[in-house]
């Protein structure tokens, strides 16, 4: 397998194994379960400008920017294909969920008196009656809710960092000797956030949800009609007088300037793997890395060249920071895709959301894992130098790997475009960029 491939798939798997994975010996549960999630990862990251989402307004941030909100919920509203290669089919997950949500046929009889009163009771636990800013009603969250909800967010972004040093460790052959002790130190972070995230009701919230979720199999009516309800309470119209839907991506300071805080990656020659997962062969195929790391013109979903690196290039390395920062629809109940007995008319027929032939939206984006701070050194070529070059005099379109290394900004309200810097011994993307996203598998909806 040539050099090109093998820096590719390695670091598609590292960002894997953070997703999906686990230290076995944490006796900590994964931060996302594999079972009803994957990661999707662009052929070339999307780079953003970091302003354009910092200080969305919101209910409590009245003085936040409301076009900072409108980017901050377009960024994730995408659909992407399945398949390990992220490819926006066309629609958005607001679009299609607001189709379901208005124009679902309810195909249950309707259910007892007794059943609705204990569904009613289990909803007390987790939703209260409120006004939102305008004084309409509201369905809020609970202290409870709310509490579960934040502790359950620090846990995923704790649990992912540690994670992601835990994978780097064994990588490193300097580092892995020492993860006994270091590890050790590094868990508590993570332990302390799974005995918060169970102080504040994990298992009470858990085990509420679960039985509404019986009970909602005898109330798919009621069901949806708090979810439509749900729904016109985070409508927000912006400047233009276009509708969206607030979404929220944690941590609140993800697009912040300030990185010091984020975990690091460091790659170089010896630490290339040679034997990756299916899912990150998948990838590299889709993504044309086998032809070469260089791709020019195109952008995030393809592009109109690629080129080997020369093989006089050596000593490569790699370093970057990265989060992976979870994604809140509360206007979105996903719930409702696993209810038998509703569908959707003239819409479509059984399967047409997901499991059939052309779904509408068989993924729904629920993190971003975003980078920045990447840095490429080598022994460059006098080829590859060349390449360099253009790449850092911002005149064209230009991607290494997964990472976009010159081009326009991706969702920005600007026509404003990055390159890349300039060091030393290669080149610096210090602006943030979207590599991919960690996805939930929406069940075969409407029911078969």
């Amino acid at each position: 397998m040539a050099l090109d491939e093998r820096i590719a798939l390695t670091l598609y798997d590292s960002i894997f194994q953070v997703i999906g994975g686990s230290d076995p010996d944490s006796g900590l549960p994964s931060a996302f379960d594999s079972a009803t999630t994957t990661f999707v990862m662009a052929q070339r990251g999307m780079v953003l400008n970091g302003a354009d989402y910092r200080n969305p307004w919101s209910p409590g941030n009245t003085e936040g920017s409301v076009l900072a909100a409108a980017t901050t919920a377009s960024l994730v509203d995408q659909i992407p294909g399945l398949g390990p290669v992220y490819a926006p089919i066309g629609g958005t997950v607001s679009d299609v969920y607001r189709k379901i949500i208005k124009g679902v046929q309810n195909h249950e009889p309707p259910p007892s008196p007794e059943l609705e009163a204990k569904r009613d009771e289990l909803k007390k636990v987790l939703l209260e009656e409120g006004k939102d800013d305008e004084g309409r009603p509201i369905q809020k969250p609970t202290a409870l809710a709310d509490a579960e909800e934040k502790a359950f967010n620090n846990y995923q972004d704790t649990y992912t960092a540690y994670v992601g040093a835990w994978a780097a460790a064994q990588k490193d052959p300097t580092l892995k000797p020492m993860w006994p002790i270091v590890g050790a130190q590094a868990l508590q972070k993570p332990k302390r956030a799974f005995a918060d995230w169970g102080a504040a009701g994990r298992d009470q919230v858990e085990s509420t949800k679960a039985q509404l979720a019986t009970l909602n199999e005898g109330q798919v009516a009621r069901a949806f009609d708090d979810a439509h309800f749900r729904l016109k309470a985070f409508e927000v119209v912006n400047d233009l007088t276009e509708t969206f839907l607030r979404t929220n991506i944690t941590p609140s300071d993800w697009a912040s300037a300030d990185a010091s805080s984020w975990p690091s990656y460091h790659f170089n020659e010896s630490t290339f793997a040679s034997e990756f997962t299916t899912e990150a062969t998948a990838w590299g195929g889709g993504a044309n890395v086998q032809v070469g790391l260089w791709s020019f013109g195109g952008g995030v979903e393809h592009s109109d060249s690629r080129q080997a690196m020369s093989q006089d290039t050596t000593d490569i390395g790699v370093s970057f920071k990265w989060r992976v920062c979870p994604v809140y629809r509360k206007w979105m109940d996903a719930s409702l895709f696993r209810l038998p007995k509703w569908g959707l008319g003239s819409l479509g027929g059984p399967g047409v959301i997901s499991g059939g032939p052309n779904p509408l939206m068989p993924l729904i984006p629920i993190a971003l894992v975003i980078v920045r701070d990447v840095e490429i050194t080598a022994d460059w070529s006098h080829q590859d130098s060349e390449k360099i070059t253009e790449a850092t005099s911002g005149s064209a379109s230009v991607g290494w790997g997964p990472f976009a290394v010159s081009g326009n900004y991706s969702h920005s309200s600007s026509s404003d475009r990055f390159s890349a810097k300039a060091s030393d011994k290669g080149f610096k993307v210090p602006d943030i960029q979207v590599l991919g996203f960690v996805c939930l598998r929406v069940p075969a909806c409407p029911p078969m």
